[in-house]
């Protein structure tokens, strides 16, 4: 639970910083300025932008939002990217490159499936609410027994005695 809400609270500083890294790890550092150089000024804004999505995926779902954690998938996936951009900053291959933009594709997928999957778990639980409202039976409420209060006094703020009304005056 401990990692799920690390995991959690990392979501949004790593969108920034990890593009970040990976433009001065290796678009200034290991490759140098130049064509190369240009070409991670433009994946890098589209990583962060990548990462955000995801992220925003992520912390749509309620009941992320509701335990300040992602759930164990999502740090699984989410750590496994973070690692793999890490890397890119340190080591100059190819197959690092392209096992990174699969993971951030799959990242993306995964989080639409699962807040897609919540959406519809939670849209059923409302529909079987409302189906066993109109059978005249809570499904989510447990039933309650109605429970005796006793005499009721009920205060007005008119007399309700029986005298005439004010209008009329009795000569």
């Amino acid at each position: 639970m401990v990692v799920r809400r690390v995991v959690y609270r990392l979501l949004f500083p790593l969108a920034v910083l990890l593009p970040v890294w990976v433009l001065i790890g290796r678009g200034i550092l290991l490759d140098g300025i130049g064509w190369t150089f240009l070409v991670y000024l433009i994946a890098c804004p589209a990583l962060f932008v990548a990462l955000l999505v995801v992220g925003g995926l992520i912390v749509w779902r309620p009941g992320v939002r509701e335990a300040t954690a992602v759930s164990t998938w999502d740090a699984v996936v989410l750590i496994a990217v973070w690692a793999c951009l890490v890397a890119i900053g340190f080591v100059a291959h190819p197959a690092l490159v392209a096992l990174s933009v699969v993971l951030v594709l799959g990242a993306f997928w995964f989080a639409l499936w699962e807040l897609l999957t919540e959406g519809r778990r939670r849209v059923r639980a409302v529909m079987d609410d409302i189906d066993a409202t109109t059978r005249g039976a809570r499904a989510s409420v447990p039933q309650q027994r109605p429970v005796d209060i006793g005499e009721v006094i009920v205060v007005t703020s008119e007399d309700v005695t029986d005298r005439p009304p004010r209008g009329d005056t009795a000569r």
